[in-house]
């Protein structure tokens, strides 16, 4: 899946759901952002490992602009600074701030 984040459009993969059957109710899990390395990388070699958590945690795997499945972005923007402006607008994006772990 894409999503628009500050002017780029972002690919993320998830595995495991946000909500449970806890008896009579829902429970939310907690969720799980993970962030490759790179630049140049994507998350395929970290799916398999972490891909376990999904039983107590919904896990995102995040691909930085310009890497793996995001679209291109220049390299100018590849710097820890827009990163991190990008997982903060992807978690306002998806209304996660409250979740995370």
């Amino acid at each position: 899946m894409k999503i628009l984040v500050n002017g780029t459009r972002l690919f993320f993969d998830v595995e495991g759901s946000s909500l449970v059957p806890d008896g009579s109710i829902m429970r939310q899990k907690p969720t799980l952002i993970l962030l490759h390395g790179g630049p140049g990388f994507d998350h395929s070699v970290f799916k398999p490992a972490y891909s376990t958590l999904a039983d107590i945690a919904q896990v995102i795997f995040l691909e930085h602009r310009g890497n793996g499945r995001s679209d291109p972005a220049s390299s100018e923007t590849w710097n820890l600074a827009q990163w991190g402006d990008d997982v903060r607008g992807f978690c306002d994006a998806l209304e996660l701030s409250d979740q995370l772990f």
